[in-house]
């Protein structure tokens, strides 16, 4: 990792298993992005992609044929080979278990090198403009940036493009796949417009031939995001989540030690008011009814 980040090998715009950077600083990124755009009197449509099993299907071929290609000494190159050959899988079921089977993909889950790993075979998929990963977290955005007074046939113009960008790249995303054998699910792929204009935004892009149905939020890294870049759903989910875990604990407390509450309190409740709240601090205080 010290020679791949000393020479600029990973794409700046993986955010996943890297030191100094988290999932809030790339959603930091991404909502500066759209708000900016929001507020130039523009819009932004983001997608966020699935794709099944990332870490089960990293294809050994494809993988050790981009290793070379990062200057890796041919030894080291080797020694990966024979890290990931002569790998079997079997499945356990109430103490029954199958026969082993060898595979040609993963990378084997808890070991260190495996991050790694996933981040080499990914890194060429983030040739494609305007996309931004976590890990296997995949976000792809276009935008554009207006003016005061623009016409409506001019937004639709400006709506007709952002379309046709995300969808072109939608399939780049696909092609790399194909030639991975990595697969991106559709069904379970998120759009969301980001706008402040009255005129709903009714053109959704495709995806293999799936026409994507674009809804008021975005879930991204466990942050739900709205069409207007605020952040007042997540709020409530997570202000009523809180509630109810401090009712629970409020409950049981006779049960527990004051030091044991607190650390229950610490483990279950405080984590979900503190995720990434450097993102959402300066927005609008939650209702009442929801604290």
């Amino acid at each position: 990792m010290r020679y791949l980040e000393d020479h600029q090998l990973i794409s700046d715009r993986q955010y996943g298993f890297r030191r100094g950077r988290s999932a809030g600083d790339l959603l930091v990124y991404l909502t500066h992005r759209w708000a900016e755009a929001v507020e130039f009197k523009g819009e932004a449509l983001a997608v966020s992609l699935d794709i099944a099993k990332a870490f089960d299907w990293v294809w050994h071929k494809a993988l050790l044929s981009k290793l070379p290609s990062y200057g890796l000494p041919e030894k080291l190159c080797d020694w990966i080979t024979n890290f990931l050959a002569d790998r079997s899988i079997k499945v356990v079921v109430d103490g029954a278990s199958s026969d082993c089977k060898p595979i040609n993909a993963g990378v084997p889950q808890g070991c260190v090198l495996s991050p790694t790993l996933f981040l080499l075979h990914i890194n060429d998929m983030l040739h494609t403009r305007n996309i931004h990963c976590y890990a296997d977290d995949s976000t792809g955005d276009a935008l554009y940036t207006g003016r005061a007074n623009i016409s409506r046939e001019n937004v639709s113009e400006c709506r007709d493009k952002l379309v046709s960008e995300v969808e072109s790249l939608l399939d780049r995303v696909s092609d790399w796949g194909r030639l991975n054998l990595v697969q991106f699910n559709p069904q379970k792929t998120q759009v969301c417009a980001l706008t402040a204009k009255k005129n709903p935004f009714d053109v959704s892009p495709q995806f293999q031939g799936t026409p994507l149905v674009a809804s008021a939020s975005i879930g991204i890294l466990g942050v739900d995001i709205s069409s207007d870049v605020q952040f007042r759903g997540h709020l409530e989910g997570k202000a009523k989540l809180a509630s109810k875990k401090l009712g629970m604990l409020s409950r049981a407390g006779q049960y527990f030690m004051p030091a044991h509450r607190l650390q229950l309190y610490k483990a279950q409740v405080r984590p979900h008011m503190e995720y990434c709240s450097h993102l959402w601090a300066g927005a609008p205080p939650v209702p009442a009814s929801f604290t």
